[in-house]
């Protein structure tokens, strides 16, 4: 499905648990019975081999086919499909809303892939220009004396570095070069800087090496979506049997997106419907992913020592506070 090899690690290693699974049974059911423009399959027809040898030989020619195996993981990622108008003009207000349509889908596309290959599928707070910024290096006679950005890119000695500093240890080498406080030297590499969170960068890095199939969406992406969402939501008049199926679609898009992020996200549709789909799906999985670490949480302290077991009590924190914010 995802075949590369960093889009298949954990996206914060100091998670102390993996909250991947958490709404499996939520997505499933939402994606499961979905309208669509296709009537049933019709019946294949069965035909009787020659013997055991020869099933178990056409078996494994079609496992190890790489055609059969990209439709199978297309089958598997690809389960949200909205209903299009028959015999429209692409110059018509139909062809506006079928772009929308297509917009939808290939993004909703790559957050299920993403999900499915264990990456972080949306990061809603992390918007396009920060990943120009962490991949287009300045020129270094673009600076006219020494600032942190200039820092964050070259050494003392000049030498530029092969990875930008992320914000954590600009902090650290402001703090030596010039005596701040931890705290100052944070707010100075925020406000005078494009440098970056540690998590985040990593999670930059790692969209920048998943294939686009399955590349995750930034800030700039999901609003995107979001946008997408509630164009196919607003059908034009038409065909009632498309207008009721994209309505349903739509709504149930609305629902996913609420249960896959696990952080809490103020709802970005202006849908009153859409709304409260995202809203009441959102916080049911903040909820469950709350229980889940307060359960871990209870457990006794691992082998692997108190710092394991700090990082299991900080994740619970963090879930029970984005668990209040969605319910307050």
């Amino acid at each position: 499905m995802c075949d590369s090899e960093a889009s298949a690690q954990a996206f914060d290693g100091d998670q102390a648990m993996d909250v991947t699974n958490v709404s499996n049974r939520e997505v499933t059911a939402l994606l499961s019975n979905m309208p669509s423009a296709h009537g049933a399959q019709a019946p294949q027809p069965v035909t009787e081999s020659s013997g055991l040898g020869y099933r178990l030989r056409v078996w494994k020619r079609r496992l190890n086919d790489p055609a059969k195996r990209a439709r199978r993981a297309a089958r598997v990622t690809r389960q949200i499909r909205f209903v299009y108008f028959a015999h429209a003009d692409d110059d018509s207000l139909f062809g506006e809303y079928h772009h929308e349509l297509v917009t939808a889908e290939v993004l909703l596309d790559r957050v299920l892939a993403a999900r499915a290959a264990g990456m972080k599928s949306v990061h809603p707070f992390l918007w396009g220009d920060a990943e120009e910024r962490l991949f287009q290096r300045p020129p270094r006679g673009s600076f006219n004396h020494i600032t942190p950005e200039y820092i964050r890119w070259y050494g003392r000695d000049g030498v530029r570095r092969d990875v930008p500093m992320v914000r954590e240890e600009l902090a650290i080498e402001l703090m030596g070069e010039y005596a701040y406080s931890y705290v100052d030297a944070v707010d100075i590499a925020t406000r005078h800087s494009g440098a970056l969170g540690r998590n985040d960068q990593a999670w930059l890095s790692m969209r920048s090496k998943a294939p686009i199939t399955c590349r995750p969406l930034h800030a700039t992406e999901f609003r995107q979506l979001v946008k997408a969402i509630e164009v196919a939501y607003d059908v034009p008049q038409g065909d009632t049997t498309v207008t009721q199926a994209n309505k349903e679609i739509a709504r149930r898009a609305a629902a996913l997106l609420g249960a896959l992020l696990d952080e809490y996200v103020e709802t970005p549709f202006v849908t009153p419907e859409l709304a409260e789909a995202f809203a009441d799906f959102h916080s049911a999985h903040l909820q469950r992913i709350a229980a889940a670490t307060r359960f871990k949480g209870l457990l006794p302290m691992p082998v692997t020592g108190v710092l394991s077991w700090f990082s299991a009590k900080r994740a619970r924190i963090y879930a029970e506070v984005q668990a209040r914010l969605a319910v307050r």
